[in-house]
C-alpha cells in the first residue's frame, strides 16, 4: 500500500505539471524527474524496511528457551530429583523388610527368616545382572533423563506385581524387577549428577543424594509397619506406588545441562543467520538508494556459493566432538580393578553393604524374640538409627570435598566398631536401639565420601566414565548386600546363638577392610602423611608452585587466555600447551 501511495503521488505530481503547460521550460521538465527519483528513493526505503525479517514472529516465539531452563538445570533440582529417586528406591526395598516375616507367616510358609533373605537376595540379583549392561549401553546413550523415567515405570511395574504375588516364585520375580529398575537410579542417576555438578561440589551434592538413602531407611520401617497393622499388607505398596508418582513428574522436569548447550547453540546459530540476513537487506537497500546496481563483490558468502558464512563465537559440532576411547566390558572391569583408590571406595561398599543385609532379616526377629515387640516397634528402631543420618550425609561429604576423603572413611569405620558387640546384650531394649543407631550412623558416614572417590577416579583413567564406576559401586553393594542377607537369615536360623554369630560377622568384616582406606584413600593417604611427617619440610615442585607462586600462575593462565581469544592463528595455542601450569 505503501508502494502504491508513492504511485498516486507521483501521478498526481505529474498531472499538476502538464496542467500548467509548455510555459515551464526546460527547467520545469527537470524539477519534475527530481521529483519522481525522490519519491521512488522513498519507496525504496520504505519497501526495504518492510522486507525486513523481524526477530519477534511466531516461529521467533518457538526459539525461546525451554520452560523453567534455569531452575529445571540448576544443581540443587537435579540433586534433589537423584536424591528422591534413591529415598523412593530404599523405600520401595526397605518398606516390606519389617511386615514380610509376617506375610510369610499367613501365607503358610515355613523357615520364615530363611525365605525372608531369599527375597532381599533377589532384588540383589536385579541389580548385580542388570548393572553391567546398563552402565555399557548409558555410556554410548548421551542422556539420562529417559532411563530414569523409564525405571520409576518399572518400579511401580514391579509394585503392583508383589502386592498381588502369593506363590513365592511370583514374590522372587517382583522383586528382581525392583532391582533392576534400582541399577538406573544409582548408575544413571549419580552420573547426572557429576556430569551437571561443578566439580568443587560433587563431593557434598553426593552427600545430599546419598542422604537418600537415609530418609528411605528412616520412613518405610514406621510407615510399613503403621500400614500394615491398620490396613493390610496392600496399603504399604499403594503409598510407595504415589510415591512413585510423585517421583516420576520430577524426573520428566528435569533439563541437562548438555540439552540447554544444544539449545544455546542452536539459537545462537539461528540469531547468526537473522542479522546477516538483516545486513545483507540493509546493503542491498543502500545500493538501491544510490541508483547502482547490486555489487557482486559485496553479496555474502551465504549468496555467492550457498554456505553460510562462519559465526564467531560458536564451535562447530564436529568440532566439539572428542575422541573418546571406548573399552570393552572386559576391559572396563581391567581398568577398574587396576585403580587401588577406586577398589578401597568399591571395598568400602561391600563393607557397608554385608553389614546392612546381615542384619535386615534378622533384627526384626531378634527385637521380637527377646522383647516381644511386633512391627510396628521394629519400624521405631529403625528410625531411631536412622534420624542421625539425615545430616551425615551432606556434611560429610562438604568435609570430604574441603580436607579429602582420607580423614573421614577410617576414622568413622573404628568409631563405628566398639558400639557392633555392645548389640549382643539382652538387658536393655533402649541400650540396643542406642548401640544400634551409633553403628550405624558411623558406617553410614564411611560409606559418604565413597562417591567421591570413584568420581575423581573416573576422571583420571581413559575409557572410563562415572557411570562406570557407580555402576561397579552398585554391583559391589549388591553383592554385598545379597551376602549379607544369605548369610545373616542362615546363620540366625541354624546356630543356636546366631545373632551373637550375626554381630561377630560383622565385626570381622569392618576390621579386615580397616587397613585399605589407611593405604589407599584419599589425594595422599594417611599412610603417607604419616610417612612424609617424619622426614625433613620439602616442598614439592608442585607444591611450591601452589603455595609461593600461585598468584603469579593465575596471573599468567589469564594473560594466556586472553591471548588465545585474540589470536586466531592458533600460535596462542601452541604457547599455552607448552606452559606449564598448575590448575
Amino acid at each position: 500500500m505503501q508502494a502504491a501511495a508513492g504511485a498516486v503521488e507521483i501521478h498526481a505530481s505529474a498531472l499538476e505539471q502538464e496542467a500548467e503547460g509548455p510555459t515551464a521550460g526546460a527547467g520545469s521538465e527537470e524539477e519534475r524527474r527530481e521529483s519522481v527519483s525522490n519519491v521512488d528513493r522513498t519507496n525504496v526505503e520504505r519497501g526495504a524496511v518492510s522486507d525486513r525479517p523481524k526477530l519477534h514472529t511466531k516461529s521467533s516465539r518457538k526459539d525461546k528457551p525451554p520452560w523453567g531452563s534455569k531452575w529445571r538445570s540448576s544443581s540443587w533440582f537435579i540433586t534433589s530429583v537423584v536424591t528422591l529417586g534413591a529415598t523412593t528406591d530404599v523405600l520401595t526395598y526397605t518398606i516390606v523388610v519389617p511386615v514380610l516375616p509376617y506375610r510369610l507367616q499367613a501365607l503358610n510358609y515355613t523357615n520364615v527368616s530363611a525365605l525372608t533373605s531369599w527375597l532381599l537376595f533377589a532384588y540383589s540379583c536385579g541389580i548385580l545382572f542388570c548393572t553391567l549392561p546398563v552402565a555399557w549401553f548409558f555410556h554410548k546413550y548421551p542422556y539420562r533423563r529417559d532411563p530414569l523415567i523409564a525405571a520409576i515405570l518399572v518400579l511401580e511395574g514391579a509394585l503392583v506385581l508383589f502386592m498381588l504375588a502369593k506363590p513365592y516364585w511370583v514374590m522372587v520375580l517382583a522383586r528382581f524387577l525392583q532391582g533392576a529398575a534400582s541399577t538406573i537410579v544409582w548408575s544413571v542417576g549419580f552420573a547426572l549428577i557429576c556430569e551437571n555438578v561443578p566439580e568443587k561440589n560433587v563431593g557434598r551434592q553426593i552427600g545430599f543424594a546419598y542422604s537418600g538413602v537415609s530418609i528411605g531407611t528412616t520412613i518405610a520401617p514406621p510407615i510399613g509397619g503403621a500400614l500394615y497393622s491398620s490396613l493390610g499388607w496392600k496399603s504399604p505398596f499403594i503409598f510407595c506406588i504415589i510415591v512413585c508418582a510423585v517421583d516420576l513428574i520430577l524426573r520428566l522436569f528435569v533439563l541437562e545441562q548438555k540439552e540447554l548447550r544444544q539449545w544455546e547453540t542452536k539459537h545462537a546459530q539461528k540469531l547468526a543467520v537473522s542479522h546477516e540476513r538483516i545486513e545483507d537487506e540493509e546493503k542491498r537497500s543502500r545500493q538501491r538508494e544510490r541508483n547502482l546496481p547490486d555489487d557482486p563483490g559485496d553479496v555474502s558468502s551465504r549468496t555467492r556459493d550457498g554456505s553460510s558464512d562462519t559465526v564467531v563465537g560458536l564451535a562447530d559440532p564436529a568440532e566439539e566432538k572428542k575422541t573418546v576411547k571406548e573399552l570393552s566390558p572386559w576391559g572396563v572391569l581391567v581398568a577398574l580393578f587396576t585403580s587401588s583408590r577406586g577398589m578401597t571406595a568399591f571395598l568400602v561398599t561391600l563393607m557397608y553393604g554385608l553389614n546392612l543385609g546381615a542384619l535386615e532379616p534378622s533384627l526384626t526377629l531378634r527385637v521380637q524374640s527377646v522383647w516381644k515387640k511386633d512391627s510396628d516397634f521394629v519400624g521405631l528402631v529403625y528410625l531411631a538409627a536412622a534420624i542421625p543420618t539425615f545430616i551425615s550425609g551432606p556434611v560429610v561429604g562438604a568435609m570430604a570435598d574441603k580436607w579429602g576423603a582420607e580423614y573421614i572413611i577410617l576414622p568413622t569405620i573404628i568409631m563405628g566398631l566398639p558400639w557392633l558387640p555392645l548389640m549382643i546384650l539382652r538387658k536393655s531394649l533402649p541400650g540396643f536401639v542406642v548401640f544400634f543407631a551409633i553403628a550405624e550412623f558411623f558406617l553410614s558416614c564411611a560409606m559418604g565420601p565413597t562417591g567421591l572417590e570413584v568420581t575423581m577416579v573416573a576422571r583420571n583413567i581413559e575409557g572410563i566414565s562415572e557411570i562406570h564406576q557407580f555402576a561397579a559401586m552398585n554391583i559391589a553393594f549388591a553383592i554385598s548386600t545379597a551376602l549379607g542377607t544369605v548369610v545373616g537369615g542362615q546363620i540366625y536360623d541354624h546356630l543356636s546363638n546366631g545373632w551373637a554369630a550375626v554381630i561377630w560377622f560383622c565385626f570381622g568384616v569392618c576390621v579386615f577392610v580397616m587397613p585399605f582406606p589407611f593405604f589407599f584413600t584419599g589425594n595422599k593417604a594417611l599412610y603417607r602423611r604419616l610417612m612424609d611427617r617424619g622426614k625433613p619440610t620439602t616442598i614439592p615442585p608442585c607444591e611450591a608452585e601452589r603455595g609461593e607462586q600461585g598468584d603469579r600462575d593465575r596471573d599468567l593462565i589469564e594473560r594466556s587466555l586472553d591471548t588465545l581469544r585474540q589470536d586466531p592463528d592458533q600460535t596462542a595455542v601452541s604457547r599455552i600447551e607448552n606452559t606449564r601450569f598448575v590448575s
